[in-house]
């Protein structure tokens, strides 16, 4: 290859653009999920929806099934990285990136709780969810549960995870009608009431 030629840069423009058309296509995929259930999202609409051809979204994702799993663990990722930057045993810290990701992802998760019964795609999600908050339970309140005897953490363990759950949100925040601002406030009442305020020392 002669120096200076401009294959490399062609290359990495290609490479771009079909990351782009991805993550464009798996958007326009997620916005519908918002929207319609999950049997209702069809190839037409998505490509509809992320301006390109229904050609460019099987080439890219084969069916609609490769399609859907793409998107979920797409979003997965992304909560995954959203959810786990707290430092263990900082309560309000807790609260604070809980309360950023059901602000942004809640309603989608209580969407895929009341499909789930509808797809097992979607019940294999909720159960990776659920498996996914409760490791963010073990490891932010860690300090408060690993003390603890196996009985009492198993309880305290349970009453956190419960007591941050996206329902209990959900109830805050849509059936009584809180702000976002009260709904953290209440959650943090909550979680204080469950805590000391220093955590326990291993006996």
């Amino acid at each position: 290859m002669k120096a200076g030629s401009p294959r490399p840069y062609r290359m990495v423009a290609r490479a771009q653009s079909a990351a782009q058309t991805t993550e464009r296509i798996m958007g326009a995929t997620l916005e519908l999920y918002r929207e319609y259930w999950l049997d209702e999202i069809t190839l037409e609409r998505v490509a509809d929806r992320a301006g390109v051809s229904i050609k460019t979204v099987q080439r890219k994702f084969g069916n609609r099934d490769g399609l859907l799993t793409a998107t979920l663990q797409w979003i997965g990722r992304r909560v995954t990285a959203q959810r786990f930057p707290v430092v263990a045993g900082d309560v309000d810290a807790a609260v604070e990136n809980l309360m950023t990701h059901y602000e942004q992802w809640g309603p989608l998760g209580l969407r895929h709780v009341m499909q789930a019964q509808r797809s097992p795609l979607i019940a294999s999600i909720v159960a990776r969810a659920q498996g996914l908050h409760h490791r963010w339970v073990e490891q932010v309140f860690a300090p408060y549960l690993d003390p603890l005897s196996a009985a009492d953490r198993d309880l305290l363990f349970a009453q956190l995870a419960a007591g941050t759950d996206v329902l209990v949100w959900h109830v805050f925040r849509t059936d009584l009608g809180l702000s976002a601002e009260r709904t953290g406030q209440a959650l943090l009442g909550m979680l204080r009431a469950l805590l000391p305020d220093t955590p326990p020392t291993r006996t």
